[in-house]
């Protein structure tokens, strides 16, 4: 049987959050430093850059094109608090503890190693720094990714927690996207 080898597009993984919902429920603050892992063309990156206006937002992607894209729609709407950063050998390009708060919208499940984005952004992050993570269910549904390109829940939290992060809170954004948000 040939491997599917079917990959959601970016703007697919979106289509049904919006991202002032996902921002009303951040515990962001306006002053804070933060990492938005796995960018994509910038679809939270703006957002969360109009938010922490006297803060930073880091957009770090592992593909080029992502990261032009994102520039372009900063520039668009002439923010000057963010830098996008190429995300090369499974490693952040953030220093350690200096980020408040760390954001993945479908990220994790789509790394070459998910755990060690998880370490990374552990490593970069301060004392109490949250890290709010956005996956798909693992339910076989209509919309997103295949299934096996998906990560059940209960392993994301437990791999997490492994690292030494703690659970704050959960939600479920629709029928087919969970939401987890822990601290450091």
């Amino acid at each position: 049987m040939p491997e599917d080898k079917t990959v959601a597009t970016p703007a697919a993984h979106y289509d049904e959050i919006d991202p002032q919902r996902v921002l009303a429920i951040l515990p962001m603050l306006p002053y804070q430093a933060i990492v938005d892992i796995g960018c994509g063309t910038g679809y939270f990156t703006v957002p969360f850059a109009k938010y922490v206006f006297s803060g930073k937002v880091y957009a770090v992607d592992a593909d080029q094109a992502m990261l032009d894209a994102t520039t372009k729609a900063i520039k668009k709407v002439n923010l000057t608090n963010t830098e996008t950063r190429l995300f090369e050998d499974g490693k952040l390009p953030l220093e350690d503890n200096i980020l408040d708060g760390a954001f993945a919208a479908f990220s994790v499940a789509e790394a070459k190693d998910s755990k060690g984005t998880l370490q990374e952004a552990f490593r970069c992050m301060r004392r109490s720094a949250w890290l709010t993570l956005i996956e798909w269910n693992k339910a076989d549904r209509n919309a997103g990714p295949p299934l096996r390109q998906r990560i059940d829940e209960a392993e994301l939290l437990k791999m997490a927690k492994d690292i030494g992060f703690r659970l704050t809170s959960r939600h479920s954004l629709n029928d087919n996207q969970y939401m987890l948000i822990m601290r450091k």
